[in-house]
């Protein structure tokens, strides 16, 4: 998909770089101010990238962080909302709520700017299971 864009961007710069130099006796820089150029040099950027991409995978190297982003998770483009909890997950996690609340204790107390922010008994509290930085 990549090389067919970088393909039709380059035929779009070959395109505009032509008809700037039939203008007559106007040279092309002083038509398109360079852009042309700087287009087709894009182009020719992007379809090296192509090209170095399916070289990584045909190799089987591991991809580039900017080679493989993608929007698919394990490989697939859609997710799934996640199964109901069984009763036994349902009562674990009522008791780990509990737990924390007993522990933890939030308060919610207005600043003297007059935002709201939450308090809590013990460190740590503001940390989920999810994001455990600082531990």
């Amino acid at each position: 998909m990549r090389t067919i864009a970088a393909v039709l961007l380059f035929l779009a710069a070959a395109s505009a770089t032509a008809s700037a130099q039939q203008q007559g006796s106007w040279s092309s820089s002083s038509m398109d101010h360079g852009h042309a150029a700087d287009a087709a040099a894009a182009a020719r950027a992007a379809a090296a990238d192509a090209r170095a991409k399916e070289a990584a995978i045909a190799a089987g190297i591991p991809l580039a962080p900017s080679q493989s982003t993608s929007f698919n998770v394990n490989g697939d483009s859609v997710v799934r909302a996640a199964s109901p909890l069984t009763p036994e997950q349902e009562k674990a996690e009522a008791d780990g709520r509990a737990a924390w609340q007993a522990r933890c204790r939030p308060t919610v107390v207005e600043d003297r700017e007059g935002l709201r922010r939450t308090k809590y008994a013990e460190p740590d509290c503001d940390l989920s299971r999810f994001n455990t930085a600082g531990n």
